[in-house]
């Protein structure tokens, strides 16, 4: 069971043209925390501009670090268009804070803006946050982000991940809270000439009686194999991954022509695949492939709705012998 009453302090560090990132993390910050004060699992945002307290020293970082930096158990870094201000210790305070938080063995995650820069950028500032960025690619895995929305669903998503491994919950997230369920639903589908298909949804039923579902992300994950028929581009796909051999899709409430609110006792199907894998048994062809390892495989979602992580999987081989589920 997690530990109760507890209190993370996340500090969100970042050069001062980002102050709308900086309220964007603030935000998905809260609404976790929200979403899990009944457990007695808290999470506070802490800024430099509205958490440090005055004061005289001989220089201005050491204070930010006894006040804020020392104190806190989690940092968000994030980066727009500039580094920051020189230290006289780092490049900038945004970047000492990073290397003494590195230093300490405490999480980071870091994100860089991939989105159009100010046409009044400062050309200094650019060029010494691109060799930043270049210094520490082969150490430190990143995001990069193309806007406010973006940023929010990737926060929200990798936040809701590393609060689950360091208050030691389950490694597994459930599919089911005291808001929203999410569950994989599959039908028969139309054959494809000699290929048997199935229909494959992701689904997220509102389970309170009280509250609306406003604001979720859905990531549906499975096999290549399985979409061998229909290679080629998928409307929601985010990334294909050679060394699983998976193709990932993404959905969420904020995406055109998405449902923006589930109500109280709806079900709302995000995203649907049609799935086939009789195709790997036809030896002699293209399309023949490992069926046994195939079936094996898992279907996974996960849901990042109002803040905290759901997850559903099931493997090819239920969804084939079972595919009137849901």
């Amino acid at each position: 069971m997690p530990r109760q009453s507890t209190t993370y302090d996340i500090l969100i560090a970042s050069p001062s043209d980002t102050t709308a990132e900086r309220d964007v993390i603030s935000r998905c910050i809260r609404d976790w925390s929200s979403a899990h004060a009944q457990i007695g699992i808290h999470c506070r945002d802490v800024r430099w501009e509205l958490d440090a307290v005055p004061a005289y020293g001989e220089r201005t970082q050491d204070e930010l670090n006894m006040q804020l930096v020392d104190s806190s158990d989690i940092l968000i870094g994030v980066f727009k268009a500039r580094i920051g201000t020189p230290t006289g210790i780092s490049s900038s305070g945004t970047i000492e804070e990073i290397d003494r938080f590195v230093a300490s063995g405490k999480p980071v995650m870091l994100y860089f803006c991939s989105g159009p820069i100010p046409s009044d950028h400062d050309e200094e500032q650019w060029r010494l946050l691109k060799t930043y960025k270049s210094q520490i690619s082969g150490k430190a895995f990143y995001r990069l982000f193309k806007d406010g929305d973006d940023l929010r669903q990737q926060i929200s998503h990798n936040l809701a991940a590393l609060m689950v491994q360091i208050t030691n919950s389950p490694s597994a997230p459930s599919a089911q809270n005291d808001l929203a369920k999410i569950f994989i639903r599959t039908r028969p589908g139309q054959p494809s000439g000699e290929v048997r298909t199935v229909k494959v949804s992701a689904v997220i039923e509102n389970v309170s009686a009280k509250r609306k579902i406003t604001d979720y992300v859905c990531t549906v994950s499975v096999p290549r194999a399985c979409l061998t028929h229909a290679s080629g581009i998928i409307l929601g796909e985010i990334r294909q991954e050679p060394p699983s051999n998976r193709r990932v899709f993404r959905v969420s409430s904020s995406d055109p022509g998405r449902v923006a609110i589930i109500f109280q006792g709806d079900k709302v199907p995000l995203f649907a695949l049609d799935l086939g894998v009789d195709q790997l048994k036809m030896t002699g062809t293209y399309l023949a492939g490992d069926y046994e390892g195939t079936v094996a495989e898992k279907v996974t979602v996960d849901a990042i709705v109002e803040g905290e992580l759901l997850h559903a999987e099931r493997t090819v081989a239920e969804i084939f012998e079972n595919p009137q589920q849901g």
